[in-house]
């Protein structure tokens, strides 16, 4: 047809130019720019020559959807940046648990049947990292209780969300939150190196930013450092200046479009001496540079963002990419793990007019469908549950 175009034909160098760009703004796009022919995927990078700790590759602006009636090894990925849903395909899911989706969109996975072998996932390049070692150099199980029975309670409770890979490209960082631990360790490498927190946990959902693990502690928000001569340790990136009581308030760290949040999550009596508490949500800014917290009362960007907390981990997405009134800025949602939303039906968290919302629906069963875009992504941050 005249005036058509052979883009199979597209020379070599202006192809591998494109491919860079398509690659530069999001992973899926080049796995789709690689599966139109062949001379494209010769002019392209290949991501199985590269290791699962290259960065290129990493779908960090995708988020793994939980649903009810998924198929054992498909799931849904939302692209918080656009708006995008897609189905992969992974097998690994038919013999390896989930322990935790990182910071870039890798999958943590536990090997089955002996849970031990811990691995990190692509799950939009198929790239697998296996030659980690095994978890039982990070926390050996104790006397009298079975190999299978001990994995098992961990990978139940102590799921291993905050986990990533650090800045220096090369070190895989994993966190057992619940357990005051983590671990840090390269391919290749015969065993776990523990790093115990110092002082009482404050928070349940540690989070990986710029390459970086925080959590919070009594001590206040804590950064692991690692490099020179002293071997990897928590010291402290920003003091809390706030009271904290351990095992009452928790302290939720979530990556708000590279800036760092802290959201105090406490009960507090009403006014007038009442004993009727409230759950509140305070949230600040954590001032890395001067190692204090600012109070905020807006999550920023364009139209607003929101925030998807969970007990594990949370979201913030754009109010840009989502249907209008779908989602409400500046607001705190509740994963279906909180114990309020079961029992005191809080769904929700407005911070301008630090008010709550009531919850379309609680946990108790199966979820609707379909769902609403809310309680999609109040799922995907459940973690209490297999995902």
């Amino acid at each position: 047809m005249a005036g058509s175009r052979d883009w199979a034909g597209l020379a070599a160098g202006p192809a591998g130019i494109i491919a860079d760009r398509v690659l530069s703004y999001d992973v899926a796009d080049y796995v789709r720019f690689r599966a139109v022919c062949c001379p494209w995927r010769q002019s392209s990078a290949d991501p199985h020559a590269h290791g699962v700790m290259d960065r290129r590759f990493h779908p960090w602006r995708w988020t793994m959807l939980r649903e009810e009636h998924a198929a054992p090894s498909r799931r849904s990925f939302l692209n918080t940046s656009t708006g995008e849903c897609i189905q992969v395909d992974i097998p690994e899911l038919l013999d390896h648990d989930v322990l935790a989706v990182t910071a870039e969109g890798l999958l943590v996975l536990l090997h089955r049947p002996q849970c031990t072998d811990v691995r990190l996932l692509n799950p939009l390049t198929r790239q697998l990292l296996a030659d980690l070692p095994p978890i039982t150099t990070l926390l050996p199980p104790l006397p009298g209780i079975g190999i299978f029975n001990y994995f098992f309670d961990i990978f139940r409770q102590c799921t291993a969300w905050g986990s990533g890979i650090a800045g220096d490209d090369s070190t895989v960082v994993l966190s057992f939150n619940r357990l005051g631990m983590l671990g840090t360790a390269k391919p290749g490498d015969d065993h776990w190196t523990p790093v115990y927190y110092d002082g009482y946990s404050l928070g349940t959902a540690p989070v990986m930013l710029a390459g970086r693990f925080y959590c919070v502690t009594v001590k206040g928000v804590m950064v692991l450092e690692m490099g020179g001569d002293e071997p990897p340790r928590l010291v402290v990136a920003a003091n809390l200046n706030m009271p904290a009581r351990p095992f009452e308030d928790c302290m939720h760290l979530v990556n708000n479009c590279g800036e760092l949040l802290l959201i105090h999550r406490q009960s507090v009596t009403q006014p007038s001496g009442s004993s009727i508490w409230r759950e509140r949500y305070d949230t600040y800014r954590v001032d890395l540079d001067n190692e204090g917290l600012f109070r905020v009362k807006s999550l920023g960007g364009g139209t607003g963002r929101a925030v998807f907390m969970g007990a594990d981990g949370s979201l913030s997405v754009s109010l840009d990419v989502f249907p209008s009134g779908s989602i409400s800025a500046d607001t705190i949602y509740l994963s279906f793990d909180f114990g309020e939303r079961e029992f005191l039906n809080i769904g929700s968290y407005h911070l301008r007019f630090g008010c709550v919302g009531r919850a379309s629906r609680r946990w108790g069963g199966l979820v609707p469908c379909p769902h609403t875009l809310v309680d999609c992504l109040c799922l995907a941050n459940t973690v209490k549950y297999t995902v």
